[in-house]
């Protein structure tokens, strides 16, 4: 079946070069040329199965770390994965340098208390190496019955390869905390979203406000957990109106999704915090309030993941792939790049948990602050 399938390819794309002959068609030509020769004259036989997986598994991983090709095993997992409600460890997963990375961590899941860290490569997943595994596939294997074990490589930047057993567990979301700083600036810190946490927000802001916070630090680092859009109604709460951030592809019309300035509650001085594990809709809500010149962002470069994909079913197994990216309200794309804080601040490896005496991002933002009152005053 492979090698029909693939010589009518061949014999489809070579004829479609020498008709159109641009660009596109001649790198199908070129890539038939590579096939023809390395089925006539590699050393051994070639397995034809194996060696278009990796094209597939390559082609996919050129485009960005959550488009992949799926064999027909992993489609259906997939498309099952939802309906199993399976135990987790509360990791977030992309592909970068050929590896499964982690982009964030749910707060007080399992991976997390192992020690696991935004950065962290996952080498292997129970035994299976992360190399051919897609972003969809390893969250997948991650999750199991509640009480089971998943063991982990984890290879960090600066250390030896940490071996992990991680127990599984149901996970419940996890509210915002919040808290009044000894200066009396108000605290509160997301690290997912979900349906309810806009709500959550605003009771916690209403507390704040009763015990005299007068400025607020928005503490966006790790919040990668969630559905983007989850991240506008959250935003939509410090804006009086205004554009919070567009959904476009080439394929897909683009969406502009607004503010509803009945809903804003809080218009007091603003700093957010932001690092490398902000994400999705972390990442829409520190874009929104950026672009809007409503808040300073302080900390690092946020991870850059915010994208929708679509699953695309196949006959011999599916494809997940990214068909459109969230922008900022000015336009700039956020899935693969990130955003900038206003004010960078470098982090080193074993500094204090964020939230903690020491602090660097919060001490800066504090300073931030205190002369933002000024210029208002």
């Amino acid at each position: 079946m492979t090698s029909t399938c693939l010589i009518a390819y061949i014999a489809m794309g070579t004829l479609l070069g020498r008709v159109f002959g641009d660009t596109t068609y001649g790198q199908l030509a070129i890539f038939n040329e590579v096939i023809r020769i390395v089925i006539e004259a590699y050393v051994e036989p070639v397995n034809l199965d194996r060696a278009m997986a990796g094209a597939d598994l390559g082609l996919t991983e050129a485009l960005d770390g959550d488009s992949s090709y799926l064999n027909a095993d992993d489609f259906k997992a997939f498309q099952q994965a939802d309906k199993q409600g399976d135990a987790d460890v509360g990791a977030v997963l992309t592909r970068r340098f050929g590896f499964l990375m982690v982009v964030s961590l749910r707060p007080g899941s399992p991976a997390e208390k192992a020690g696991l860290r935004t950065g962290d490569i996952l080498k292997t997943i129970d035994g299976k190496h992360s190399r051919p595994l897609a972003t969809v596939t390893g969250e997948r294997l991650l999750r199991g019955a509640p009480g089971s074990v998943v063991k982990l490589r984890v290879l960090r930047a600066g250390s030896d390869p940490l071996e992990m057993s991680i127990v599984r567990e149901r996970l419940q979301p996890a509210e915002p905390e919040r808290r009044v700083l000894a200066d009396g600036t108000g605290y509160l810190k997301l690290r997912e979203f979900h349906q309810k946490t806009a709500d959550a927000v605003r009771g916690e802001l209403e507390v704040l406000k009763k015990n005299g916070a007068k400025k607020l630090v928005l503490d966006l680092r790790g919040a990668g957990w969630g559905a983007p859009l989850e991240g506008v109604r959250v935003a939509e709460i410090f804006m009086k109106g205004g554009v919070v951030t567009k959904l476009s592809g080439r394929k897909v019309a683009e969406q502009v999704m607004s503010a509803d300035q009945t809903r804003a509650q809080w218009d007091l001085p603003l700093a957010v915090l932001v690092d490398t594990g902000t994400a999705g809709p972390g990442e829409v809500v520190a874009g929104a309030l950026l672009d809007s010149g409503r808040a300073t962002l302080v900390g690092e470069r946020t991870f850059g993941r915010a994208g929708f994909q679509k699953a695309v079913s196949m006959p011999e197994g599916g494809l997940v792939i990214t068909v459109a990216k969230y922008f900022t309200p000015k336009g700039n794309p956020i899935h693969g790049r990130g955003i900038a804080p206003t004010v960078p601040v470098q982090v080193p490896d074993d500094a204090p948990i964020s939230g903690e005496a020491g602090d660097q991002i919060l001490e800066k933002a504090l300073e931030v602050l205190k002369g933002d009152v000024k210029k208002a005053a």
